[in-house]
């Protein structure tokens, strides 16, 4: 009986994190392709991570853009894995806006279990110097979520598409405002961009989990009513 409740909750709890999800992709691009790829590198990328062992790097013979080098690591990633991979591709931007283009020189790959991957000491080694050495960085941070009887189950009900977890959220946030921090203190922004793929599909994931924006809201609020603001 403890078991079927322990059981019973997980679920619920499971399902409760899909809705919060659920909605806030509804604000989140999802992608069905990209522009401007050249194919024969992106195939090249993805061959590369297939024969790729854990915690290792690949470099590339040329520097790749960011779609072309976005799009290799989708086409690996869309394969029917029973694991989770973490891929991370280290670039430059040309020229400081966000929107700029980047070429990237290589990546690395992490190898995780059918429910999380982690980031490796060595990734987080060769991060932090690229970020701090690297003008106008740019890092793509790609992991994919493998299928399971839940998400099969309910993808017909749900239209199901990439969903990021509580955990891929939270680890965005905290990622991007190190980031923030980093550039407010040495006016250099390393533009970091995080991306779920899920059932084949690509989505960038910009939100972080639902109870850190309403901590943020209830900031706002408490700020605005300390400033004796009473609106128009």
């Amino acid at each position: 009986m403890a078991g079927e409740k322990d059981l019973a909750t997980r679920l619920k709890e499971w399902l409760s994190e899909v809705s919060t999800s659920k909605f806030l992709t509804m604000f989140e691009p999802e992608r069905s392709s990209l522009r401007d790829v050249r194919i024969g590198q992106a195939r090249y990328i993805s061959s590369r991570l297939q024969k790729a062992p854990d915690d290792s790097f690949v470099q590339f013979p040329d520097r790749y853009g960011r779609h072309t080098t976005l799009a290799g690591i989708w086409m690996f990633l869309a394969r029917d894995h029973e694991r989770e991979y973490l891929v991370t591709a280290f670039g430059r931007r040309q020229g400081k806006a966000v929107n700029r283009p980047a070429q990237f020189e290589g990546l690395h790959v992490s190898l995780g279990n059918e429910y999380s991957v982690r980031f490796s000491p060595t990734n987080l080694d060769y991060l932090q110097k690229h970020i701090d050495k690297v003008r106008d960085a740019e890092v793509l941070i790609c992991h994919n979520h493998p299928r399971n009887f839940l998400s099969d189950l309910l993808s017909p009900v749900i239209d199901w598409s990439p969903l990021p977890s509580k955990i891929d959220r939270e680890t965005m946030y905290r990622f991007k405002y190190d980031v923030i921090v980093r550039w407010l203190a040495s006016g250099n922004f390393q533009n970091m961009r995080f991306y779920l793929v899920e059932a084949g599909e690509l989505r960038e994931i910009l939100l972080p989990p639902i109870d850190r924006i309403a901590a943020m809201l209830r900031a706002v609020v408490w700020t605005a009513n300390s400033a004796g603001w009473r609106g128009p």
